[in-house]
């Protein structure tokens, strides 16, 4: 057992897998050397580090490529619904002025109606006390017309 096979189970719990080994094989060859060379169990750490750490990047990168994507989704429909809020606003505040012009001209028709109504009820007070004033002559006069 080389000390690369020890390294493994010992940190790893298992066996070098088949491209491990021949990544350690070509290592030890690139420095003509063998795969027991403490050099070459450091070299092989160091590009499964490096491995690790550039898978780890490109996820990190692929999932915020997808929150910038899923944000512009978000962004357009936020904006969207603004734009429909504006409108459904704008709608609103005209339809809350309609109803406060049409109110004010129904108080002014009420206020009117009110005003002419105690009009006619002082000309007909008014003309009910001239009756009266002109005594009972007018009474006799028209209780002669029925006769």
């Amino acid at each position: 057992m080389t000390n690369l096979e020890r390294f493994y189970r010992s940190v790893h719990g298992r066996d070098l897998q088949p491209w491990e080994r021949q990544l350690a094989v070509r290592i030890a060859a690139a420095l003509n050397t063998t795969t027991d060379d403490d050099f070459v169990v450091h070299l092989l750490l160091v590009y499964m580090s490096t491995n690790a750490i550039t898978n780890m990047y490109n996820e990190l990168v692929a999932a915020r490529n997808g929150l910038a994507e899923h944000n512009r989704d978000l962004i357009q429909a936020l904006t969207a619904d603004l734009r429909r809020s504006r409108l459904v606003t704008a709608v609103l505040l005209g339809a809350a002025a309609l109803g406060v012009l049409v109110s004010v001209g129904i108080l002014g028709t009420v206020l009117n109606l009110s005003y002419g109504s105690a009009a006619s009820a002082a000309r007909l007070a008014a003309a009910l006390e001239s009756c009266e004033s002109r005594g009972p002559a007018g009474a006799q006069r028209g209780l002669g017309i029925g006769r």
